[in-house]
């Protein structure tokens, strides 16, 4: 089973999504009303990979496109909790709208994201559950964020755990990830380390909860995999508008391959 992976890999939470909005139906897209300045499309190829819904300038709704055929392959609805944070994320497949996932989340008395679990359905039954943990820095920046398999307490056993390393500047310079055993001792997987610009990053503000994403644009990561001694590389171009924008994020991955994501914004 694929599952929902929260942690993103960088090109996706740096900059691999796009916005829009869906008011008529769960599949009807609508002209959204943004604030001035709002990231509103970014697209591959001149096609529409991800969109996402506004209401009161927040996300509550995420569409996301197969970009060979323009088709929705899935949508996530968001629903918020009384002060505004998100509560569940109920995951939709396109042309059927049976639902793929659910997504609960669980947060502490300063606010902070403190676990979300996370049920897997298939023809309508529920086949899989996830649990993850997260713990903060006295910045409340993500500091570890840990994954179960199982969404009940005691019943949840540890798969993997992610450790970060965060800059002065809030952006997140390394990344530590420690796979667990079947007697759930972990050993660490791979290190990956980030580099920065020095411009705003639209998705900084709008990420998922749980998400690690930094203030500024990611310009490389390197991540070595320790039990078979590889590295992998990649790097990330900007183009960016008179405020500092990136306007495209080009995508150079460890094999030579380059890919574009152009941006637009509501202005």
């Amino acid at each position: 089973m694929k599952l929902r992976n929260k942690f993103l890999p960088a090109m996706l939470v740096f900059g691999v999504v796009a916005l829009s909005s869906c008011e008529k139906t769960d599949q009807e897209i609508a002209d959204p009303t943004f604030e001035q300045g709002i990231l509103s499309h970014v697209l591959v190829d001149s096609a529409e990979v991800t969109s996402f819904s506004f209401a009161q300038n927040e996300i509550g709704q995420v569409n996301h496109y197969n970009k060979a055929t323009g088709e929705l392959e899935r949508f996530e609805k968001f629903e918020r909790n009384e002060a505004g944070r998100v509560s569940k994320i109920i995951t939709y497949a396109g042309k059927s709208s049976e639902v793929l996932s659910e997504e609960e989340h669980t947060y502490n008395t300063q606010g902070r994201l403190e676990q979300s679990s996370t049920v897997y359905f298939s023809a309508g039954k529920p086949t899989y559950s996830t649990l993850n943990t997260y713990e903060y820095t006295e910045n409340n920046k993500l500091k570890k964020v840990a994954m179960y398999e199982g969404a009940n307490g005691e019943e949840a056993k540890l798969q993997s755990y992610t450790e970060y390393a965060v800059l002065p500047n809030g952006n997140y310079s390394q990344s530590k990830q420690y796979v667990a055993d079947k007697t759930e001792k972990a050993k660490l997987f791979s290190t990956t380390n980030f580099s920065y610009d020095t411009n705003y990053n639209p998705f900084f503000e709008i990420a998922e909860p749980g998400t690690a994403v930094s203030p500024n644009n990611l310009i490389s990561s390197t991540t070595e995999i320790h039990n078979s001694n590889k590295t992998y590389a990649y790097t990330y171009s900007y183009k960016y508008d008179e405020r500092g924008f990136p306007l495209s994020q080009t995508v150079s991955n460890p094999n030579g391959k380059t890919e574009t994501y152009n941006y637009k914004y509501s202005n």
